[in-house]
C-alpha cells in the first residue's frame, strides 16, 4: 500500500492539544462568571434586606408620631447611658408584592420622657407653657433577622 502524499506523515497532535487547552481555558472562565454572578445575587439581596429594614425602622418612628400613648410625662428614662430600650411597643405589618409575594417584618418603637424646660422671659414665649423633650427610638427587624435602628429626638409644648 502506498502512503497517501494528501496526509503529511509528521503530523504530531498539535491541534488537538491546543484545542483542549482553549477548551480548558473557556470552561474556566465560564466556572468563575457563574460563581461571580451568584455573588452579586447575595449582594443585592443583603442589600434590599437592608433597605428593608431601614424603612421599617422608619416606619416606628412614623408610628411614634401618631401614638397618642408615646408622649406621656411618664415613659421616663433610665439615666443609666442605656436610654433607648425598645420593648414597649411592638407593630407588625406585612405586605403582598407580585414581584416579592407576601412579606412580613416587624417595628419596636419607644417614646421616652427626658426633661421639661421653661422658655425664659424676653424670649417672646408664653412663661406659663413648658417644653417637654422625648427621645424617641425605633428598631425594624425583617423576616431573615436583618435590624436597623433609628433614634431621633421631639418635643412638645404644653402647660407647665
Amino acid at each position: 500500500m502506498k502512503p497517501n502524499p494528501a496526509i503529511p506523515r509528521y503530523e504530531s497532535g498539535a491541534a488537538l492539544v491546543t484545542s483542549l487547552v482553549l477548551l480548558t481555558v473557556v470552561t474556566l472562565l465560564a466556572i468563575t462568571s457563574m460563581s461571580t454572578n451568584t455573588l452579586e445575587e447575595k449582594m443585592a439581596s443583603n442589600s434590599q434586606e437592608v433597605n428593608r429594614a431601614f424603612q421599617t425602622a422608619e416606619t416606628g418612628l412614623a408610628k411614634i408620631l401618631v401614638d397618642d400613648a408615646a408622649f406621656n410625662t411618664t415613659n421616663s428614662v433610665d439615666d443609666n447611658g442605656t436610654p433607648f430600650e425598645p420593648a414597649d411597643d411592638i407593630y407588625d405589618y406585612s405586605f403582598t408584592d407580585s414581584a416579592v409575594g407576601d412579606y412580613t417584618a416587624e417595628t419596636i418603637y419607644t417614646a421616652q420622657y427626658r426633661q421639661k424646660t421653661i422658655p425664659k422671659r424676653g424670649t417672646g414665649w408664653d412663661t406659663s407653657m413648658a417644653f417637654y423633650h422625648f427621645d424617641l427610638a425605633a428598631r425594624g427587624i425583617t423576616m431573615t433577622g436583618v435590624t436597623a435602628e433609628h433614634h431621633a429626638g421631639a418635643y412638645q409644648v404644653g402647660k407647665k
